[in-house]
């Protein structure tokens, strides 16, 4: 009887209320049988630290928790004809996503055509450090006719942010440490700017990033530093496919290292110089390739002029070498790596080699603000804003490719040599507190060798909102594209140019935004 008692004894302790065991300080805790299952699944930390899960700190002090975000969601669709309908055929097609010329990862992209976009950002920390975590989608399952697993990739970011104490007199010290990405050429004042395309750099890496900044009378000078690197590759073998965003064995571990200094002067005129590299020396690519490397140069003036508006000049030059290796965890002109370099820039006989010089400027000028001054403007009136930007670069790659013009019989450049431009201006009234209206006009030019690859769109909007300074707005949207002989689009999956797909000259859409 005895025996059987303690080999039920686990069981039946399993079934009954759980006892209360005493702390050395006297407070009751909950007596378990395994872990919680609400604690994270993995092994000790480092050092003999046990993370206290669900308890606040013994050193709390202003310890608390944000949640941020930004999210927008539309649905858009471009129209076309159809050459010979069929018997219940409409002539007139439907089309989603839009068949425009307007990719993210080409000097294409203007942006002018909604994208779903979904960012939540969760923060918990003190005055010292704090904990940053995001979740981001670039699409929504409900709306969706299939799912896309790179579309929606969960977590994105997750890191420190510590803000050390003033080492010297007036000062600034701040270390990230963990995953996340940096930005260098942001052409807006609090955003990437109209083309959404930072025209040094973006960094994604797992690593350290370093900023301090010192007050010097009126100027301010600042350092920065960041090193990092990509926490695996694709392994040799794996099949590109959809699930893994085409994944590319070829593409080593990769890592990048970046300096910069900034001086400033009252808060009004930041002037920046910026160095980056980014490598790849990985045994496991193909024995053919060489170890890869990207380095960057660049600098940008960053005017804050009040009632003025906001402008801003920048300049990079980058120069690839063998890049072919380089992995995502730099992108140029939102291009990933060296592959991005070859598919948009340099060309596929380039092997990564070759040189971009770029030039952007973007110049935001409330005309509200400017007549009210001096009296304080806080945008809860009506207004004008217009903004004016564009976008120049000059392409060097090995690769010589020569295309022939179907319609002259010339031949011209696809790489080497060839200069792409794009430039437009967009202006928005204000008039009452729940509606606006905003045109914007845009030109891009992605070849100079030959004229007949350029486009304009022309973009109608009329914007609703819940007051003059809503976080929300709905935007209904129609675009004209005009095109020339040879503007191509892309088709297939991966998503590819194909000069026997016509592009839509009409784009209608209509979006919610909302931030917080």
């Amino acid at each position: 009887m005895k025996r059987g008692l303690q080999i039920l004894a686990p069981l039946l302790v399993a079934s009954l209320p759980l006892p209360a065991l005493a702390q050395d300080d006297g407070a009751a805790q909950p007596a378990a049988l395994g872990l919680d299952p609400a604690n994270p699944q993995t092994t000790a930390l480092p050092g003999g630290v046990t993370p206290a899960y669900h308890q606040p700190s013994t050193e709390q002090g202003d310890w608390r928790f944000d949640f941020h975000g930004f999210m927008t969601v539309p649905v858009r669709a471009s129209f076309n004809k159809r050459e010979a309908p069929l018997d219940g055929q409409s002539e007139t097609t439907w089309h989603a996503p839009p068949i425009v010329p307007d990719y993210r990862d080409s000097f294409n992209y203007t942006g002018v055509v909604p994208q779903p976009y979904v960012k939540l950002l969760f923060s918990y920390g003190n005055s010292i450090v704090t904990g940053n975590i995001s979740i981001e989608a670039r699409s929504t399952y409900t709306g969706s006719s299939y799912f896309d697993p790179p579309s929606n990739p969960g977590i994105t970011d997750a890191f420190l942010n510590f803000k050390l104490p003033e080492i010297a007199k007036d000062s600034l010290f701040q270390v990230n440490v963990g995953s996340f990405s940096n930005r260098y050429g942001t052409m807006g004042e609090y955003d990437e700017g109209r083309y959404g395309q930072p025209i040094i750099a973006r960094t994604n890496a797992v690593g350290e990033n370093i900023f301090a900044a010192f007050q010097l009378g009126e100027l301010a000078l600042m350092i920065e530093q960041g090193i990092g690197g990509l926490t695996d590759k694709t392994p040799v073998g794996v099949v590109p496919d959809g699930w893994n965003n085409f994944g590319d064995w070829n593409a080593g571990a990769s890592w990048v290292n970046h300096l910069h200094a900034g001086l400033g002067y009252k808060g009004m005129a930041t002037l920046g110089l910026h160095y980056m590299t980014a490598w790849s020396q990985d045994d496991r690519v193909s024995s053919s390739l060489a170890d890869g490397r990207i380095d960057v140069l660049g600098a940008d003036l960053r005017l804050t002029l009040g009632h003025f508006g906001h402008f801003y000049l920048g300049g990079s030059y980058t120069n690839a070498d063998r890049s072919r290796t380089v992995g995502r965890v730099i992108e140029i002109l939102n291009a990933p790596g060296g592959k991005g370099l070859m598919d948009n820039y340099l060309g596929p006989q380039s092997a990564g080699t070759g040189k971009l010089v770029t030039i952007g400027g973007q110049y935001d000028l409330s005309v509200g603000r400017l007549l009210r001054y001096p009296t304080p403007f806080a945008g809860d009136a009506p207004d004008i804003v217009v903004s004016l930007f564009g976008m120049l670069t000059n392409v060097e790659s090995d690769d010589v490719t020569q295309a022939i013009d179907p319609t002259t019989g010339e031949t011209f450049s696809l790489y080497d040599g060839v200069r792409k431009m794009k430039f437009g201006a967009e202006a928005s009234y204000s008039f009452l507190a729940w509606l606006a209206a905003s045109a914007r006009f845009d030109h891009v030019n992605p070849n100079s060798e030959n004229d007949k690859f350029r486009y304009t769109a022309i973009s109608p909007r009329v914007i609703f909102r819940s007051g003059w300074n809503a976080h929300d707005q709905v935007v209904l949207q129609y675009t004209r594209f005009l095109y020339s002989d040879l503007t191509t689009v892309r088709s297939g999956y991966p998503p590819a140019d194909d000069v026997s797909v016509f592009p839509d000259e009409d784009m209608i859409s209509l979006s919610a935004s909302m931030w917080w």
